[in-house]
């Protein structure tokens, strides 16, 4: 099914949480315990997997000027994570630092990256009623590619959650970007060991330079992270409609 999305209704969810902006600035930088859960507003709410992609000895993709993606992925996901306290959503963070804790077996990047993708593919099978919104940047050797994309797994509710967080960034942050949402692919090892609706957003191309300078601002990843939690809001919008 076609999501429509109309720039009032968007632009609607998007400013209502826009209003919280300053007081998020001030919850963004509290430390909490890893993997931090809240459970505020209604306790029948699906609980909000926030998973910064990368991050350890996995740094991910590097922009031009030499930041690596792990560090944009979790600003955006601190920001997502302390928007969605304030509106009373139950979440969880897959990981809080770039820091992460490796047994001593792991003895290789590879083997390391195993771990981790196994322990957050845990983490989140362990959540009831869990959606997960992996959070990440793209990079493309033509460095002209740019724009935000959203990939949904096979299970129920994902491609209806992917089509609201790519209706959401494009009419919030690229009006002009005609990337849709698809099927992620079948070696991304989290989306295809979660049992709950998920979808990975590549948030935009950091081998783009424009675009590069944007997700390197403070401003522009708050904007990233307020138009995700309009998009995860009208996702539960429609379920709620639907269980009625």
């Amino acid at each position: 099914m076609i999501k429509s999305f109309s720039l009032s209704r968007v632009l609607f969810v998007f400013l209502m949480f826009a209003a919280v902006v300053a007081a998020t600035a001030l919850l963004i930088t509290k430390k909490n315990e890893y993997p931090s859960v809240f459970t505020l507003g209604n306790v029948d709410l699906p609980v909000l997997e926030i998973d910064a992609g990368h991050g350890g000895e996995d740094g991910g993709a590097v922009s031009l000027t030499g930041v690596h993606e792990s560090v944009i992925n979790l600003d955006i996901a601190q920001k997502l994570s302390a928007i969605a306290e304030l509106a009373g959503l139950p979440y969880t963070m897959t990981r809080d630092s770039e820091e992460i804790k490796y047994p001593d077996s792991a003895k290789t990047i590879a083997s390391k990256k195993v771990f981790d993708q196994k322990r957050r593919a845990e983490i989140i099978n362990n959540t009831p009623n869990a959606v997960l919104i992996s959070i990440h940047q793209n990079f493309f050797p033509h460095k002209s590619a740019r724009g935000p994309q959203s990939f949904y797994a096979k299970t129920p509710g994902s491609d209806s959650l992917a089509q609201f967080v790519q209706g959401t960034m494009n009419t919030a942050l690229f009006p002009g970007n005609r990337r849709v949402a698809a099927p992620i692919a079948q070696n991304i090892y989290l989306l295809k060991n979660v049992s709950c609706p998920a979808v990975l957003v590549e948030c935009g191309f950091i081998s783009n330079a424009e675009e590069a300078r944007l997700l390197e601002t403070d401003k522009y990843r708050l904007r990233i992270a307020l138009a995700l939690t309009s998009a995860y809001q009208q996702y539960l919008d429609e379920k709620n409609e639907v269980q009625k």
